[in-house]
């Protein structure tokens, strides 16, 4: 940008060109989601401690009952959702991967799951997407899971 004279004009233009710049500069969102609804309250669950696996790193490999390993691990903000992993990744093609729901925690005790795993294949191809949602509806009694978007 080229140099413009000093004045009170000059300066709130350049003020609102930082705040634009820095508002532009969102974080990225992690290629794997999810969102916890307590039916049961019929709030957020907030709070959750969710733990990501990778179960294969191809789904050929699933017949083997490979062990998984943890990728990250993150807890829900307070409207249910997981919008930052302790650590980054990436996902591709053909990859298995595990989401654990620790309901025994959340719940203290009163449940019947003590926790609940999301098991799903990475298709971009299939899918046309490099996102995956996954929202949990959850009770002490029962939960229900789809592929969000």
């Amino acid at each position: 940008m080229p140099q413009l004279p000093n004045s009170t004009a000059t300066s709130r233009l350049q003020t609102i060109i930082s705040h634009l710049s820095i508002a532009s500069r969102t974080p990225q969102m992690p290629p794997i989601t999810c969102h916890v609804l307590d039916t049961a309250s019929g709030a957020p669950a907030a709070s959750v401690p969710v733990t990501l696996s990778l179960l294969s790193p191809s789904v050929a490999a699933l017949s083997s009952s490979p062990e998984p390993t943890q990728v990250a691990t993150a807890s829900t903000n307070a409207d249910g959702r997981i919008t930052a992993w302790s650590s980054d990744f990436k996902i591709e093609n053909g990859q298995v991967y595990k989401l654990r729901f620790e309901t025994w925690e959340y719940f203290k005790g009163n449940t019947f799951f003590p926790y609940v795993e999301v098991t799903f294949v990475v298709d971009m191809e299939k899918d046309g997407r490099d996102h995956y949602h996954v929202p949990v509806l959850l009770a002490p009694w029962s939960y229900s899971t789809y592929r969000g978007s």
